[in-house]
């Protein structure tokens, strides 16, 4: 919640960014989507690694409605870098993904490199803005040149 006229701290964004990523891991495991609506800005855009762009609340609550339905996931998220500048912040880490399909089927887990845009909004809270995804790249061979 933001007081007018008291400018929050540095630790202060930082500990309400890792909130929206808690709330957003808490509500993914929970495998109702509909959540996630209140985590994004109106105009809010990712980029997920080899996939359309997802644009808008809508978007991402169908999209990972559709895949909470089929799979359980599980996440994580590691950052490496958060820079807060007055109401726009970039987070970059490394997230871990395990999705085990309902139906049955091996499980599957995913790293790769994620890079978020948040924005305070004037309510004061901060949403996802804009994210991008990356695999990250092949482990390198313990035996190079084979």
């Amino acid at each position: 919640m933001s007081v007018p006229g008291l400018v929050p701290s540095a630790e202060d964004d930082r500990k309400a960014i890792d909130a929206v990523r808690d709330a957003w891991v808490e509500i993914v495991a929970s495998g109702d989507a509909r959540g996630l609506a209140d985590l994004v800005t109106p105009d809010y855009e990712v980029w997920a690694h080899g996939a359309p762009a997802l644009n808008g609340p809508h978007m991402v609550v169908t999209t990972m409605g559709a895949a909470l339905a089929r799979y359980s996931v599980s996440q994580s998220y590691e950052p490496t870098e958060t820079v807060v500048a007055g109401d726009w912040a970039f987070q970059r880490g490394i997230e871990r993904i395990r999705v085990v399909p309902r139906d049955g089927g091996p499980p599957q887990e995913h790293t790769q490199r994620a890079l978020v845009i948040l924005h305070r909004g004037t309510d004061g809270r901060w949403r996802y803005a804009r994210g991008m995804t990356n695999g990250l790249p092949p482990a390198a061979s313990p035996n190079p040149g084979t």
